[in-house]
């Protein structure tokens, strides 16, 4: 891979800028800046696991979060995205070699490689829903939220709180809740417990359907679903499903049996008849705060708890087409998934630092 570095001087709006038009291109590195003369300088690596939109955005919340919070210090941003010729392995490596202080990675390769490589630099990490499971870290239910390693970050899993009680406005007879998922799926199998606990919690009965892989036939596929619904008054599908690809036939047959939908997330939301958006800049404005707090304010990510998604990030979803068949109608509080989309400002959700009003 070719590394051409792109230098950029001294006015924060002008390295933004240039970060952000350079993040999604995975043969550039970027070297972002807040740097003034007579200050002391910091040297961030950001390891991007893939060249996508939802890691980009995330990757825009955390640049925006450096450039609002280093006020009184340089932080120089080098961003570099795995592609098959350029690993974040070698990335990982690459950051080491030249004493970075600080790594920032999206996505779960990403922190794996580089806490393969360094047990010292700390690493901040986003875009990763279980870091227990990805840490291979003790299954305590206890768990205090620390890694006890030189990792932190900011989990991507949606809140269940808020999920469920979408699912109860949407459902106005809820009476039991059928989860669909794959087995394979890790993600959903964590985000199954946590919905889990709620629903019983509320003394709603549930039942998962598996599709025992994601490339089931659509025979089969049809017929879980047809079950599922047969015996559930709502039916919920993981954010990150595995079951993607299955979506447009879930949602026939959902739909042709009168049974509401609720997606995780709103890629799943463009075929449910609800679902739960959360805007990925808040994330990454939120690793970007706590990279400020390791080098600025000198905590150490051993002693620093996981942070959730922000709530205040979260929108609440509905498909037009599905609510209209289903003779639905929806509060304020929820949003026409396209027309919202199509207008929403990245970043409008979060509380930014040190920015005028």
């Amino acid at each position: 891979m070719k590394n051409k570095k792109i230098l950029v001087a001294v006015l924060c709006i002008t390295c933004l800028v240039f970060g952000l038009c350079g993040c999604g291109k995975s043969d550039e590195t970027t070297t972002n800046t807040t740097a003034t003369n007579n200050k002391k300088t910091y040297n961030i690596g950001i390891c991007v696991g893939a060249n996508n939109e939802y890691y980009n955005q995330i990757l825009a919340g955390f640049t925006t979060a450096v450039n609002d919070n280093f006020k009184d210090s340089n932080a120089v941003m080098t961003s570099l995205v795995a592609d098959e010729n350029n690993s974040s392995d070698m990335i990982c490596d690459q950051f080491v070699q030249n004493k970075n202080q600080l790594m920032f990675t999206i996505g779960e390769n990403a922190m794996l490689s580089a806490h393969s490589r360094t047990k010292d630099i700390p690493i901040v990490s986003s875009a990763i829903m279980d870091f227990q499971r990805a840490l291979n870290l003790p299954d305590d239910k206890d768990w205090d939220g620390t890694t006890k390693t030189n990792i932190t970050g900011v989990s991507s899993a949606p809140n269940m709180s808020d999920v469920l009680s979408m699912m109860i406005e949407a459902t106005p007879e809820l009476s039991s809740v059928g989860i669909l998922f794959c087995p394979e799926n890790a993600d959903s199998i964590y985000q199954n417990k946590l919905l889990e606990k709620y629903l019983d919690q509320a003394g709603i009965p549930w039942k998962e359907y598996a599709f025992y892989s994601p490339s089931i036939s659509d025979d089969s596929a049809r017929e879980i679903v047809k079950f599922a619904c047969s015996e559930s008054s709502v039916l919920y599908i993981p954010a990150e499903s595995a079951l993607m690809d299955k979506m447009g036939l879930i949602k026939s047959v959902a739909m042709s049996s009168n049974i509401p939908t609720i997606g995780g997330d709103e890629y799943i939301g463009e075929y449910t008849l609800c679902s739960m958006y959360h805007d990925p800049f808040d994330q990454g404005y939120a690793a970007g705060e706590m990279a400020y707090d390791i080098l600025e304010s000198g905590k150490k990510p051993q002693s620093m708890s996981i942070a959730e998604c922000s709530t205040t990030a979260e929108q609440k979803l509905y498909t037009s087409d599905y609510a209209d068949a289903l003779g639905r109608t929806f509060p304020k509080s929820f949003r026409e998934r396209t027309e919202f989309l199509t207008t929403y400002v990245l970043g409008s959700k979060t509380t930014r630092n040190n920015v005028e009003k």
